[in-house]
């Protein structure tokens, strides 16, 4: 069996420090990217075979060695890291690409612009023919959304980009237009961009939306919203990178594992937004259940809502009024519970402007409408890069409607200065309850750490009928990033 990743975004990769690749409105800066693969069979080595693709869809480059020139292997059940730049045959550019194996992986991409402050990761995404993106900007708060639409078909794709602003958005009152079309004509293995920063977007004025594709053969679409302040490493430069929802994402009852309000941890102060896409033909009458952490103050509040056949809304955490009026507690850390009668899609953006020094970070991920027993999470850091170091935080969330018990095992990759490995055994989670393990604390059995210099994967598995979910945040406040991806579940 052959089982294939595929990558819509442009994994941007600058190997050159004198040349660097303009997107997004940038003047200059680096861009670089990393491909973490894990091997989710317990007891075979996975080959790995990576193919890089042009956006006009021609195979320019195939990586199946590590940049030493050994076999692009992964241990069972652990993962090995393809950092692009580190392989002289792959030159500057721009690429789509597809990660295969002999075994069942998991795979996440991690993009970097440290001259300019933003980086984040994403993951693969099972390509459909109906994609939605719950958050587009245009002109808000120096945002601005570049969406890329891969072709995964040995055909000609064709279709279009609708951009859709709701009428409860705060910008809907401006002189621009509320929906937008625009065509795609996509060559086989190719990508196709649009960029909401350039000229082509003016009409949309202050743009609070979503966009919904609709194409004729299968695509895969990553998302970035870029907040550019100005030139350079500067206060307030931000990237969220997040993979197209499809029908598959969406379900009436939906976790959301990680969610903040005003809750000021590390550094600088994390905030939540959601947004809900009702992806039905139907209106959604849904409810909206948030909860504390267990190492939080007790919390539960509830916000109820309708949402007509394909219009979005967003719920931001700060300034939501729960049923009854309260609204959430400062120092929010928690998780969320989203049922509805008709199967609805939702995306989380968390913002922390102060984070870095007062540079600020910003990640997202997807909500989650099924669960798994088994979860894999290929990249972890502890991890001294630049000016910082890459600390991993993890959540895990119980999808179930009963207690469940789980454990987490963690694995060193084969170029971790640490090579501790070491488990968390006999977690359990009541229905619906999330916890989280942050690798600044304590995360294993007896109170062990996982030290400074390394970095690995893991895995995380649960009892016979569990259904889990997880999300990763990866934080380098002295490098002034962050990044964010959702665990892969086994099957």
């Amino acid at each position: 069996m052959i089982n294939r990743r595929i990558f819509p975004i442009l994994i941007t990769v600058v190997v050159s420090l004198l040349v660097a690749f303009q997107a997004n409105a940038l003047s200059g800066g680096t861009w670089q990217s990393g491909i973490k693969v894990q091997n989710l069979d317990p007891a075979n080595p996975a080959s790995i075979m990576i193919n890089l693709y042009t956006l006009s869809g021609n195979l320019q480059h195939t990586i199946n060695t590590t940049s030493g020139g050994s076999p692009l292997t992964a241990q069972p059940n652990k993962s090995v890291e393809v950092y692009l730049p580190n392989y002289s045959s792959v030159g500057s550019g721009q690429y789509g690409a597809v990660v295969s194996s002999d075994r069942s992986i998991g795979s996440v991409v991690t993009t970097t612009n440290y001259p300019y402050g933003i980086a984040d990761s994403y993951n693969s995404m099972e390509p459909n023919t109906n994609v939605f993106v719950p958050y587009v900007y245009h002109n808000h708060n120096s945002y601005s959304t570049e969406i890329f639409v891969q072709n995964t078909t040995s055909s000609t794709v064709t279709g279009n980009v609708i951009f859709t602003e709701p009428s409860t958005a705060v910008s809907y009152g401006d002189s621009g237009v509320h929906t937008k079309t625009v065509p795609l004509n996509i060559p086989p293995n190719g990508i196709q961009s649009l960029d909401t920063s350039t000229s082509a977007y003016d009409d949309l004025g202050w743009f609070i939306g979503s966009a919904t594709i609709q194409a004729t053969g299968n695509v895969a679409v990553v998302a970035n919203q870029t907040r550019l302040v100005g030139a350079g490493d500067v206060p307030g430069n931000v990237l969220i990178s997040a993979r197209g929802l499809s029908t598959s994402d969406a379900g009436t009852k939906l976790l959301l594992p990680s969610l903040y309000k005003n809750f000021s941890g590390a550094s600088g102060t994390w905030r939540s937004g959601v947004t809900i896409v009702n992806t039905s033909g139907s209106n959604a009458n849904i409810t909206v259940e948030f909860k504390s952490d267990p190492d939080m103050a007790s919390f539960t509040g509830t916000k109820t809502l309708s949402l007509a056949s394909g219009a979005s809304t967003e719920l931001y955490l700060p300034s939501v009024a729960l049923d009854g009026g309260a609204g959430i507690p400062d120092m929010f850390k928690g998780y969320a519970v989203i049922t509805s009668n008709v199967a609805v899609v939702a995306t989380v953006q968390h913002t922390n402007y102060a984070g870095g020094g007062g540079y600020g970070v910003a990640v997202g991920y997807a909500g989650f409408a099924s669960g798994s027993q088994k979860i894999s999470l290929p990249s972890l850091y502890h991890w001294p890069s630049g000016a910082g170091v890459w600390v991993s935080g993890i959540k895990v969330q119980n999808y179930g409607e009963s207690p469940t018990t789980f454990s987490v095992t963690y694995s060193p990759d084969p170029d971790s200065i640490s090579s501790v490995s070491g488990s968390k055994t006999n977690v359990t989670l009541n229905a619906n309850q999330a916890i989280e393990f942050y690798f600044g604390n304590p995360v294993l059995d007896g109170n062990g750490v996982i030290p400074s210099g390394w970095k690995g994967s893991a895995l995380i598995n649960g009892t016979s009928g569990a259904q889990l979910v997880a999300t990763v945040i990866h934080t380098n406040y002295g490098r002034h990033v962050a990044t964010m991806y959702t665990g892969v579940p086994i099957p």
